[in-house]
């Protein structure tokens, strides 16, 4: 019995160490799946839904907005708007999308350092339901593209990974029903629209 005492207390130390190690590995493992449940993990383009009313905005799963990303030289805004703006100067330039039941948006683009820094959103609508109806659609879409949102600034608040900050407010004032959309670079996130 005296000879098999090492081999078996040998045996029992390795079991121990065996699952030791698996008990850690568990342990780091937990702290892990923390720290991803709390950061905003990249998505996959197949995983955004774009819906008919995001497509007809013109959203797209890989652009900030209607095909332009923060950052992209300004002259991609004149390639992907083929329309005439309705205002230009050597900050901005200005669309108009035109929507179903006469809703529209006007699109203000604009530039430093001919890149796109900033981009901003109004939507104009007919009725309650329609801004809700937009809210539906848009915050599944921003948090698939810039993660879990936060409340501020009297809206919804999106960053991204980049810095990007994305801000989704509404703007109703009485029978004027609206959205108010900002995507805009890091160092430009808090700057107010200038028009």
């Amino acid at each position: 019995m005296t000879r098999n005492f090492p081999a078996t207390a040998a045996l029992f130390l390795l079991l121990f160490l065996t699952n030791c190690k698996n008990r850690q590995q568990t342990t780091g493992q937990g702290a892990d799946s923390t720290a991803v449940a709390t950061e905003a993990e990249p998505v996959s383009p197949d995983d955004i839904v774009i819906t008919e009313r995001l497509a007809k905005l013109g959203l797209t799963a890989t652009s900030d907005w209607r095909g332009v990303n923060i950052g992209d030289a300004f002259a991609q805004v004149g390639a992907v708007e083929k329309g005439e703006p309705f205002e230009r100067d050597t900050e901005h330039s200005g669309y108009t999308i035109e929507l179903e039941k006469l809703e529209t948006a006007d699109v203000l683009y604009y530039q430093t350092a001919k890149k796109v820094s900033a981009i901003d959103i109004d939507l104009f609508l007919n009725s309650r339901q329609s801004v809700s109806d937009y809210q539906k659609d848009l915050n599944p879409y921003f948090t698939a593209r810039y993660g879990p949102p936060k409340s501020g600034g009297g809206g919804t608040i999106w960053t991204s990974r980049k810095g990007e900050t994305v801000t989704l407010s509404d703007v109703s004032k009485g029978k004027d029903y609206g959205l108010k959309i900002r995507i805009a670079a890091a160092d430009r996130a808090t700057t107010a629209s200038v028009k």
